[in-house]
C-alpha cells in the first residue's frame, strides 16, 4: 500500500504542476525524489503507453533508460502489488512483462498524467502526433516499424474483444453474441491482411518475371510511395487507438450489467471497424502504379504540412446517389450470381451469403464488406425492389404478424415460405431466441417436423442457429435494434 501511495503522490505532483522539464529541470527534480520512485514512475508510464504488448526486461530497460538490474527489481516489486504481470511465451524461458488493469488504473487515477486531448474532429485526431521523415532510408525503416506495430495493435484489440465473449455468452443475448463474434473475426481478418503487406514494397515492385522488361522508379517516385505508405500507416494506427479506447468502457458497462449500453457501444465499435477496414483496404491498394493521394498532397506531406482536409477524399468520398444505387445493384447481382454458382463465402472466408436474408442483415453485410459505400436501409430496399421489377431477383417478401412484428426478407433465390415457415418466423420475431421445446409448446408438432423446418430456415439464412453448453440448442433472428 505504501508503494501505491508513493506512486500516486508522484504522479499527482507532476500533473498538478503541469511540469514540462528540460534536461536541467529533470536533474533538479531527481534530487527531490527517491531513485526507486523515479524508476517506478518511468516503468509504469512506459508500460501503460505500450498497453498490453509483452516486453522483455531488456525492452523496458531500453525504453526507460534504466539499468536492467533496476528494471528487474522494480518489476518484482510492482508484481507483488498486482500492477504488472509476467507471461512466459511458448518455447521461451525468460518471461515478458505487461501492465495489469490495476496498474493502468494507478496511472489513470493519479490525475490522468497523460491528459486526454480533445480533438475538434475525427480528421484532426487521425492526423495527430506523427512527423514524416525526409530521408528516404529513414522513411523505409520507420514504415517497417509502423507496419509491425499495426499487426501488434490489431492482435491486442482481438484479444481485448475476445475476453468479452465469455461474459456475453453468459447473457444468452444472441444479437450481442453474433455482433461481438463478427467483430473479433473481422479484426483477425484485418490482422492477417496487414501482416501480408510487403516489408519492402519497392523491392517487390522491381521484381520481374522472365522475359519482362526491368521496371524502374525515380527517386521522387520512391519517396512519394514511401510517404503515402507512412501517412496511411500513421492514420491507421491513430484509428486503432480510437478503437482500443472502447475496451475500458465496454468493461465498465458489462461489469455494471448495463447490457443495453454495452450493446449500443458495440454497434458504435462496428462503425469504427468499418472505417478501419476502409483505411486498410486503401492502404493495400497503394503501389508504385497506383496512388490514393494526389501529387500536390504528397508534396505537402513531405513538408510535414498535414491538414485535416487531406482526409476528405479518403474518409468522406463524395459519391452521387445514382452511382451509389448502381454500386448496390452490382453488389446484389454479384451475390445472386455467386449463389447460382454454388458459392457462399466472400473474400474474408468467414462471411457467408444466403438465399434468403433479412433486409437489415443484408444492409450490415454490405456495409461491412464495402465500408467505402455509404447508404441507408431505404436505399437498399429501393434498389432490391428495382432489381425485382426488372426480373433479376425474386425481391422482398414481408412476413407480418402484427404492427410490431414484421420481417422484410430479401430473397436472392426463390423460396416458397409456407404457413408453417411463417409461424416459426413470427415466433422468432416475438421471442428473439427460442429452443425446439418452445416451438413444440406453441405448435404441438412432432419434433421431427419442427426440427426439419428450423434446419431449413437456418440453411436458407432466415434464422441463425447456435449450439451452447450453457443454454442448449437455440435459434434466433437478427433484427434491427432501435433502442
Amino acid at each position: 500500500m505504501e508503494t501505491f501511495i508513493y506512486i500516486k503522490k508522484l504522479l499527482d505532483i507532476i500533473k498538478k504542476e503541469k511540469i514540462v522539464l528540460n534536461m536541467e529541470e529533470k536533474k533538479d527534480l531527481s534530487r527531490d525524489l527517491p531513485i526507486s520512485l523515479q524508476a517506478i514512475e518511468k516503468i509504469l508510464i512506459f508500460l501503460n503507453k505500450t498497453k498490453k504488448e509483452l516486453l522483455s526486461i531488456r525492452n523496458i530497460s531500453e525504453g526507460t533508460g534504466l539499468s536492467m538490474r533496476v528494471v528487474k527489481n522494480v518489476l518484482l516489486q510492482l508484481e507483488r502489488f498486482n500492477q504488472v504481470e509476467r507471461i512466459v511465451e511458448i518455447n521461451n524461458i525468460l518471461p515478458k512483462w505487461r501492465i495489469t488493469k490495476f496498474g493502468a488504473r494507478v496511472v489513470k487515477e493519479a490525475k490522468n498524467i497523460e491528459e486526454k486531448i480533445e480533438f475538434p474532429s475525427r480528421n484532426d485526431e487521425l492526423i495527430y502526433g506523427f512527423v514524416i521523415p525526409k530521408d528516404l532510408e529513414k522513411l523505409k525503416n520507420e514504415n517497417k516499424v509502423k507496419q509491425e506495430h499495426l499487426t501488434k495493435e490489431l492482435n491486442t484489440i482481438q484479444l481485448d474483444l475476445s475476453k468479452f465473449l465469455g461474459p456475453v455468452l453468459n447473457l444468452n443475448n444472441p444479437n450481442f453474441e453474433d455482433l461481438l463474434s463478427f467483430l473479433i473475426k473481422r479484426i483477425k481478418y484485418l490482422k492477417q491482411k496487414v501482416s501480408s503487406f510487403p516489408a519492402d514494397p519497392i523491392a517487390s515492385y522491381l521484381l520481374k518475371r522472365k522475359g519482362e522488361k526491368q521496371k524502374s522508379l525515380s527517386k521522387e517516385e520512391e519517396k512519394f510511395l514511401m510517404v503515402e505508405l507512412f501517412f496511411f500507416n500513421s492514420i491507421i494506427l491513430n484509428q486503432l487507438k480510437r478503437i482500443s479506447e472502447f475496451d475500458s468502457r465496454l468493461t465498465s458497462f458489462i461489469e455494471s450489467n448495463a447490457i443495453s449500453n454495452a450493446y449500443s457501444l458495440t454497434t458504435d465499435l462496428r462503425d469504427e471497424i468499418r472505417i478501419l477496414t476502409d483505411l486498410i483496404n486503401q492502404r493495400e491498394s497503394i503501389s508504385a502504379d497506383f496512388r490514393v493521394l494526389s501529387s500536390e498532397h504528397l508534396k505537402e506531406l513531405l513538408k510535414n504540412n498535414v491538414k485535416p482536409d487531406i482526409l476528405e477524399n479518403i474518409l468522406e468520398k463524395p459519391i452521387k446517389e445514382d452511382i451509389i444505387n448502381q454500386n448496390l445493384e452490382n453488389i446484389v447481382i454479384k451475390f445472386h450470381d455467386m449463389l447460382n454458382k454454388g458459392e457462399k463465402h466472400l473474400n474474408d472466408h468467414f462471411v457467408e451469403i444466403s438465399k434468403s436474408i433479412p433486409l437489415f442483415s443484408l444492409y450490415n453485410l454490405i456495409r461491412d464488406e464495402f465500408p467505402n459505400l455509404i447508404f441507408t436501409v431505404d436505399q437498399l430496399e429501393q434498389t432490391i425492389n428495382n432489381l425485382a421489377n426488372n426480373g433479376y431477383i425474386p425481391g422482398i417478401k414481408i412476413i407480418q404478424e402484427d404492427e410490431d412484428h414484421y420481417l422484410k426478407l430479401v430473397q436472392l433465390e426463390a423460396h416458397d415460405v409456407s404457413k408453417d415457415d411463417q409461424f416459426v418466423i413470427n415466433l422468432a420475431m416475438r421471442l428473439q431466441k427460442f429452443t425446439l421445446a418452445d416451438v413444440l409448446k406453441e405448435t404441438n408438432w412432432p419434433s421431427e417436423k419442427a426440427l426439419g423446418i428450423l434446419n431449413v430456415l437456418a440453411e436458407e439464412g432466415v434464422l441463425k442457429y447456435k449450439k451452447s453448453f450453457l443454454h442448449g440448442d437455440e435459434w434466433y433472428i437478427i433484427v434491427e435494434q432501435t433502442d
